[in-house]
């Protein structure tokens, strides 16, 4: 009997793209259906009770989180391999609330490439291995770290102030006004002198420390930011800036 394996992908294109890869895992094997929505995921998974569930988190009317909360009430044991852009808080945090203990699931980034993809499907659905990508495994450690945690537009807006832009690049490429990036560093700055003295948060909100260099500081503290990392992105993102808008250098 072939291995039943539901594609659940709003966009065609990566849809038919996943059911490639995942067929070519066992070809006479694997048998790959595939779902246009959430809704449609919901009914076929009903309906076909496939060993393994793939999955897009982020889809309009019926999100991968709601499919997969109405599957695990049913099917505790029900194998959801997630495949997603995006590694937002919110969503690892949702989905935090609803894993069943017994379900084998993952957690897999499109923006990585196909044999990371495989490798995932392939520990879910062949080895029972929940798979989840280490971008991931950093958000789900930030969500549990006791000091705190930063959202995922706080994590951009860090990023930004490492490589050195301006207040005015910031707010081109985040697409807000310059007040309102000035308001972000502001109450991310307060966030994270928050319990500090109240010298020192006084002090911190004169002269004694500069709001990016403090900032930047907590962000390499707590491994958010890689310094190897900032400096490969540097160049390409200044030439993109630079093609893009006019601001002043710091």
């Amino acid at each position: 009997m072939a291995t039943k394996v539901l594609i659940v992908e709003d966009v065609a294109a990566l849809r038919q793209h996943a059911a490639r890869l995942a067929k070519a895992i066992a070809p006479n094997a694997i048998e790959v259906t595939e779902a246009v929505n959430g809704a449609e995921g919901l009914r076929l998974a009903r309906a076909m009770e496939p060993d393994l569930i793939i999955m897009d988190i982020s889809m309009p009317d019926m999100s991968g989180i709601k499919v997969a909360k109405e599957i695990w009430q049913e099917k505790p044991a029900r194998r959801i391999l997630f495949w997603s852009q995006y590694h937002r808080e919110a969503y690892v945090r949702e989905l935090g609330k609803i894993v069943p203990d017994d379900a084998i699931h993952g957690y897999a980034l499109k923006s990585e490439s196909d044999e990371k993809f495989i490798y995932a499907i392939t520990s879910v659905l062949l080895h029972d291995n929940p798979y989840i990508d280490p971008v991931v495994r950093g958000v789900q450690a930030r969500i549990q770290s006791k000091d705190g945690s930063l959202s995922d537009v706080e994590y951009e807006t860090l990023l930004d102030v490492a490589v050195g832009l301006t207040d005015k690049a910031i707010a081109a490429r985040r697409h807000i006004s310059v007040r309102g990036v000035q308001n972000r560093l502001s109450m991310l700055l307060e966030k994270l002198i928050k319990g500090e003295d109240a010298h020192l948060r006084e002090s911190a909100q004169m002269e004694v420390f500069n709001p990016r260099t403090r900032i930047v500081f907590e962000a390499l503290k707590r491994g958010l930011l890689d310094p190897d990392e900032v400096n490969r992105m540097e160049s390409t993102l200044f030439e993109w800036l630079e093609a893009e808008f006019s601001y002043d250098p710091v």
